[in-house]
């Protein structure tokens, strides 16, 4: 069932790209977050960790060149290292769980290629034509 919600969020994400121009923060992405939509603070959680990976990258490109691969490596590596920073040091108490490992640094990808208010925008549409679509069809959320 899982399968069949990412599928249908890669193919929601790929025609809103190519209808509007605009990426929905990665091809994959509205899919995960379709499939976490019964636990909001899962995706509060991941944007919180995507919002501190982005400050970071944004302190570290003062001093650093990040450019293709470079910056996509960094993104990620950035979001695994913040999940782990608050996991470890207990921050939060409770962490309700990152939305997979590497939605968080795609996401803030995608804020720094597209502006946060744009790619926010975008993901957020995807992601409610993805959900209506998953009611629509009857298959159930996890």
């Amino acid at each position: 069932m899982a399968n069949e919600i990412v599928i249908l969020g890669i193919a929601f994400s790929l025609i809103f790209y190519e209808l509007t121009g605009i990426s929905p923060a990665g091809i994959i992405v509205p899919g995960y977050l379709a499939l976490c939509l019964k636990v909001p603070s899962r995706i509060g959680y991941t944007f919180l960790v995507v919002a501190i990976a982005f400050v970071v990258y944004k302190v570290l490109s003062q001093w650093m060149i990040f450019y293709g691969r470079r910056r996509f490596a960094v993104m990620i590596l950035l979001s695994f290292v913040v999940n782990f920073a608050i996991v470890k040091t207990g921050l939060l108490g409770h962490t309700p769980g990152i939305i997979g490992n590497i939605v968080p640094g795609l996401i803030a990808l995608e804020w720094e290629r597209q502006g946060i208010l744009i790619s926010t925008a975008a993901l957020g549409v995807v992601v409610a034509i993805t959900a209506f679509a998953v009611l629509w069809l009857n298959v159930p959320l996890i």
